[in-house]
């Protein structure tokens, strides 16, 4: 089984480039490290190749299609992923099929890379591409259409090589890609509302009860319109009921209640109070400069995850992040070892890590070139320190690649965290139901 996806990249396509061929990710064994050659891999790095292009110069290669046709706007490059089930693939095999996928999908005419990644427990290909078409200068697009040739490609690849597959998903309006990610166990914004309503039909007798509870868990319910909808008061959009699924139709949901004898006490179990986890942080989330924001935040997901039923307003509120805590982690780890404090601070950190990485690169060259003429020259003992000090500059590329990146991240997530800590620290977890025409608003019992 493999789950893809494909988004568009609009910075810089060698952030993504270098990302994808990081050694540290892309190398069977550590030795490996010292051999990585910068914005590329050399051909001691096995698992990347190179689609139209040569991995070593494939950042200047992007660009100067992008300048041969003008077109250096909008989005550069288009970073695409492939990620196969734990245990089930190889790392040669798992290239393999990312090699034949982009050569299927990109291979007339875009560059692309193609790295394999070894670093989790399920190993995963990164494939960025070209935005811009070396042969007629016309951009990728990016469209459902576009989107379910990379899906059909990778299942039959994947079958071909005697590898799992997920079945075409039956759920009216599902994504294909949320259901693939439902398969992976990935949260996704339907998996987390059915897991929602199911809580609350369990506590409930009738349509009523069921109303408060979900707006208790800070669900907005629209019945208004011809397909009643759905969402989160920490998201962005309505779901139908009717795309959950089979049984999540409104319909179905009140039958479903009107089956129950009886219920708890309550509809919620007794909740801990959510703003223990600002214990010990003095400033008001307003205000709160990135280290404590963060920090608080990590606290907000490990304590909601650990104790999902005595935090369930929170756990609802934040569960699309508990599976990317991770990243929070990173960047909690790059403000408070650099002590960054506000967006500005990470922005010219930003900046001096990339003139760092411009700095380096060059002495990596200079003593690549050195390591030639000591080889030439048969110095085997300079020639192993030389070898030495490529691996350290590589690991300090390395490491400042990864804090770039993470400086993206935290400029990106910095005020979906400060809005959901806001929410937190008001205890403001309720929705708003949205009333039938002609219909007064029904008062809300806060539970």
């Amino acid at each position: 089984m493999a789950v893809t996806a494909i988004w568009g990249v609009k910075d810089r396509s060698d952030h993504l480039i270098n990302y994808a061929m990081n050694p540290d990710k892309t190398t069977a064994t550590k030795a490996l490290i010292d051999y990585a050659a910068d914005g590329g891999k050399t051909e001691d790095c096995v698992y990347v190749t190179g689609i139209n292009c040569l991995p070593e110069n494939a950042s200047e290669t992007f660009v100067s299609t992008q300048k041969r046709w003008r077109k250096t706007t909008g989005n550069v490059a288009y970073h695409m992923y492939q990620s196969f089930a734990e245990g089930e693939v190889d790392p040669d095999t798992a290239h393999e099929i990312g090699v034949k996928l982009a050569k299927e999908l990109f291979g007339d005419r875009f560059e692309a890379i193609v790295a394999t990644h070894l670093n989790t427990d399920n190993i995963h290909n990164h494939i960025a591409v070209n935005a811009v078409s070396f042969v007629d200068g016309k951009k990728y697009n990016d469209c459902k259409e576009s989107y379910y040739r990379i899906r059909e490609a990778s299942d039959r690849l994947c079958r071909e090589y005697g590898l799992s597959v997920i079945e075409q998903p039956e759920n009216l309006g599902q994504d294909y890609s949320e259901w693939q990610a439902e398969g992976s166990d990935v949260p996704t914004l339907r998996g987390s509302i059915r897991g929602a309503i199911d809580f609350v039909v369990k506590r409930s007798t009738s349509k009523r009860q069921f109303l408060e509870g979900m707006d208790a868990l800070g669900f907005i319910i629209d019945e208004s319109g011809k397909h009643p909808k759905i969402k989160h008061v920490g998201t962005e959009r309505f779901v139908r009921f009717r795309s959950l699924g089979e049984g999540y139709s409104l319909e179905d949901i009140v039958e479903r209640v009107s089956k129950n004898d009886h219920v708890a006490s309550s509809y919620i179990p007794r909740q801990d109070d959510p703003r223990k986890i600002f214990e010990g942080e003095e400033e008001p989330v307003e205000i709160m400069s990135f280290i404590p924001l963060f920090r608080t935040y990590i606290r907000a997901i490990k304590s909601a995850s650990e104790k999902p039923l005595y935090n369930v307003r929170m756990y609802y509120l934040i569960r699309q992040d508990t599976s990317i805590i991770r990243l929070y982690e990173d960047s909690l780890d790059l403000v408070t070892e650099h002590n960054l404090k506000t967006g500005q601070d990470v922005i010219n950190y930003k900046a001096e890590a990339i003139k760092r990485i411009d700095e380096l690169t060059d002495q990596r060259r200079e003593m690549r070139n050195t390591l030639k003429r000591l080889e030439r020259a048969g110095d085997t003992v300079e020639a192993d320190k030389a070898r030495y000090n490529i691996g350290v500059y590589s690991m300090r590329l390395s490491k400042l690649r990864r804090e770039v990146t993470t400086c993206d991240e935290v400029l990106e997530r910095s005020a979906h965290v400060r809005d959901n800590l806001k929410r937190i620290e008001g205890n403001n977890f309720r929705g708003e139901h949205v009333p039938h025409k002609n219909n007064k608003k029904r008062e809300v019992i806060d539970r």
